[in-house]
């Protein structure tokens, strides 16, 4: 969804509120894709507070399907996404705690603002690399692929010393 920010920037001190959403959508994070949803209509805030710059303001809940790091199996987690952003609008920029630091930005282009980059790139800084489905996920099987928190396998899970490994290698050279 975008939002024209033409008619906001167009005198300091204009305001405006929309309800808004994210769309449905798939993403890579870090090699991993992951299904993303907005959990209801949000509002967004925007204010040009000097010319060419406005504040961004929103608050939204954002619904994750992710894979489990250890057994693959589907993870469902919400997460609370707070936007509060400063950007100057026609050098798309968003300044960072201060008007000296800049941060180049995705989510504007030609006075339109995309809520979608806008909150995904929110929802990066708060993502964890790894989600597990359980605190004691057991994994899954190295040797057959099953996965043990609902199945237990018969294969052998003894992993070897690998400062052992040449003397392993001797012994199968002793076996042929």
């Amino acid at each position: 969804m975008n939002v024209n920010l033409y008619d906001v920037i167009s005198s300091v001190g204009n305001k405006t509120e929309k309800s808004v959403s994210i769309s449905d959508m798939n993403v890579e994070y870090l090699g991993e894709s992951i299904s993303i949803s907005g959990k209801q209509p949000f509002t967004l805030i925007i204010e040009c507070v000097a010319k060419d710059i406005v504040e961004i303001e929103a608050d939204t809940i954002v619904h994750t399907i992710r894979s489990c790091s250890r057994c693959l199996s589907d993870v469902e987690t919400d997460y609370t996404i707070s936007v509060n952003r400063r950007i100057n609008v026609s050098t798309g920029e968003a300044y960072i705690d201060d008007t000296s630091e800049t941060d180049e930005i995705s989510y504007i282009e030609d006075c339109n603002l995309d809520i979608d980059k806008l909150i995904m790139d929110e929802l990066f800084t708060v993502l964890p690399m790894t989600v597990l489905c359980k605190e004691d996920c057991k994994g899954i099987c190295k040797v057959c692929g099953a996965n043990l928190n609902k199945i237990t396998c018969d294969c052998d899970q003894t992993v070897p010393d690998p400062r052992m490994a040449v003397f392993s290698d001797i012994f199968k050279q002793l076996d042929t």
